[in-house]
């Protein structure tokens, strides 16, 4: 078990350094004036004609239940054709099922947010989480590039065209002739991850008498702002996956990161532009995600930093992701269409849902390498909790679970840490006797492990299987939505630190501690193979493991402490085991004068 605890400190210290000195700072942007999404959209030049500023005369009854007009918010867009200001006013317009409530706008004929129903936006408050809330940016939202390299919108405005229970039709008149229709639906499916998609179609129509070429365009797939369990950004991420390989943004790559003691520091950029095959597109923070999927493949993707209002009153702004696949689009002859169709999904990362989805989608959970592995701890934690009702104890069973079936490999290692204490004297004098001839020494300690039944590495073999399995862990605990607001005992949710007070404005997290106080309690049962200088390090390694494990979820460090408590009772065990008697001291070199004189004694 010393082998296991020494390894394993080792990691913890350098990754809790990194954690330490890689973190991103928090950008002078974050704390700079929000920008004005009136004013921004008023610097736009139309480049299609004329601008429709007047809404639907009259729409049907069954329309205006789910209209809803925001007379505080104007928005002002210039047109080449017409020199005044023109003022359009922003009509909201509302499709929902028992899952989600998706609010469309007519700036840019796309979605303004979406309501999660059955997820809470603070615990304990039944206001509903939203996603893109706050975001200058409508998701699916159709945008192009200015010459400077910045993205503007492709049609500031449109009509609307049809309302219906459960889907929605914008139209646009970019030219003469030139038509386009925006239509989503909503599906009113229950089950799988039909709840949460939305199915999209971009029809160009040219009734025009010539080529209308279309070029590039970018499509937004909405905007993940930070969670109150990870307000750095750690899994905040705008991924994308393409036929060779699912890559990650995370959020740090826009706030830029001050490095270990300087070195690898990384200035901040203020966008991402990647020209590949794109399947589809995801932002993603550490309990919700929106994907994009094409129905053909994209050509490329844009992600940038989107910097959203504070949660509090007066509080910096949060820098979240977004980003666009882009899309290289051919000319359409007169009297032809062209159609972009999408699927949007938008709720939470239960792998469950996500794994329905037919193009690795799943993949957005961010198993890491263990991934395998990962999947497999949490269908067993899924499954425990619909046997027990209650994700702290399913947790602690799985926790059991698994040290049961790494029951014979810790015994192992733990009946081969007690007897390598056994024979501390006897290999000590072999190690004197055979100071001078180290070949010598290897091969009569060999000799010696072997006859006792003893293998040195024997204790290396747990450490090879704990490690995928806790780093597997860890990545599935810090991002399983199940475990958001889950409570267990004093602990009122499991994805955060188990904060019972705060003291000095400094959190006091029992979880931790009792960790730290098994672990210790563990050191003191176990054997002891090593120098003093080697045991002072090892008798350090509760400290390391505190301050690491300090502001880990609740779930994580519940499910070390329920593992070393179970390592206790097994070293308990063990140590109550009665071993064969050890093996006598090996003796120095005898004299070989007084071994003659014995040899003549017997002769005589």
């Amino acid at each position: 078990m010393d082998r296991i605890y020494t390894i394993l400190g080792l990691l913890l210290i350098v990754t809790a350094a990194a954690f330490l000195f890689l973190q991103p700072p928090v950008s002078d942007r974050d704390r700079s004036v929000p920008l004005d999404p009136i004013g921004e959209i008023g610097k736009m030049q139309e480049n299609f004609g004329s601008i429709e500023t007047d809404s639907e005369d009259q729409i049907e009854k069954e329309q205006k239940s789910n209209f809803v007009p925001t007379t505080d918010s104007l928005v002002r867009i210039q047109s080449p054709t017409s020199s005044p200001e023109l003022e359009v006013l922003e009509e909201i317009y509302v499709l929902e099922n028992s899952f989600i409530r998706v609010e469309f706008t007519n700036r840019g004929g796309a979605i303004r947010q979406v309501t999660l129903k059955k997820h809470q936006a603070v615990q304990g408050e039944l206001r509903p989480y939203v996603f893109n809330e706050g975001s200058d940016l409508p998701a699916l939202g159709i945008s192009r590039l200015r010459e400077d390299g910045s993205l503007e919108q492709y049609a500031p405005t449109y009509k609307l065209l049809r309302l219906e229970n459960s889907a929605i039709e914008f139209h646009r008149e970019l030219h003469s002739g030139i038509e386009l229709f925006r239509r989503f639906e909503l599906s009113q499916a229950t089950q799988g991850a039909a709840p949460y998609i939305l199915n999209h179609v971009s029809r160009f129509e040219n009734r025009s008498g010539s080529i209308f070429n279309i070029d590039k365009i970018f499509v937004n797939v909405g905007t993940a702002p930070p969670t109150l369990s990870d307000p750095s950004g750690y899994i905040l991420n705008f991924s994308y996956y393409h036929p060779e390989d699912f890559e990650s943004i995370n959020v740090s790559k826009f706030k830029g990161s001050r490095g270990f003691f300087g070195f690898f520091a990384k200035d901040p950029v203020s966008s991402k532009r990647d020209p590949v095959q794109t399947i589809w597109a995801a932002t993603t923070n550490q309990f919700f995600t929106s994907i994009l999927t094409p129905q053909n493949p994209g050509n490329g993707i844009l992600a940038e930093p989107s910097f959203l209002p504070s949660e509090y009153e007066r509080g910096p702004l949060r820098t979240g992701v977004t980003g666009n696949i882009e899309f290289d689009l051919p000319t359409i002859k007169p009297n032809s269409d062209l159609e972009l169709n999408f699927q949007y999904y938008v709720g939470p990362k239960e792998y469950g849902r996500l794994s329905k989805l037919e193009q690795k989608q799943d993949l957005v959970m961010q198993f890491g390498f263990f991934g395998p592995i990962g999947k497999a701890m949490l269908h067993l934690m899924l499954w425990l909790h619909d046997w027990v009702g209650n994700y702290g104890l399913a947790i602690i069973l799985m926790t059991v679970i698994i040290r049961l079936l790494m029951w014979p490999l810790t015994a192992k290692a733990t009946q081969t840490t007690k007897r390598m204490q056994q024979l501390q004297g006897p290999l000590q004098a072999l190690r004197e006797k055979y100071k001078d001839n180290q070949e010598k020494l290897n091969k009569e300690m060999m000799k010696m492990w072997k006859e006792h039944g003893v293998n040195p590495f024997a204790g290396c073999l747990p450490v090879f299987v704990q490690l995928p399995i806790f780093f597997a862990l860890f990545q599935m605990l810090r991002s399983a939505s199940e475990l958001r607001f889950a409570s267990f005992l004093w602990i009122r949710d499991l994805s955060m630190p188990d904060t019972i007070a705060t003291i000095a404005g400094f959190p006091l997290n029992p979880l931790p501690l009792a960790m730290t106080a098994s672990m210790y309690y563990l050191m003191r049962m176990t054997p002891m193979n090593m120098e003093p200088v080697q045991q002072k390090i090892y008798r350090l390694l509760p400290l390391v493991f505190i301050v690491f494990f300090y502001t880990f979820s609740a779930g994580l460090t519940l499910y070390w402490t329920m593992s070393n408590c179970f390592s206790i009772l097994q070293q308990y065990l063990t140590n109550r085991k009665k071993d064969p008697e050890p093996p006598q001291t090996v003796t120095s070199p005898t004299n070989p004068k007084r071994k003659g004189k014995r040899m003549k004694r017997r002769d005589g």
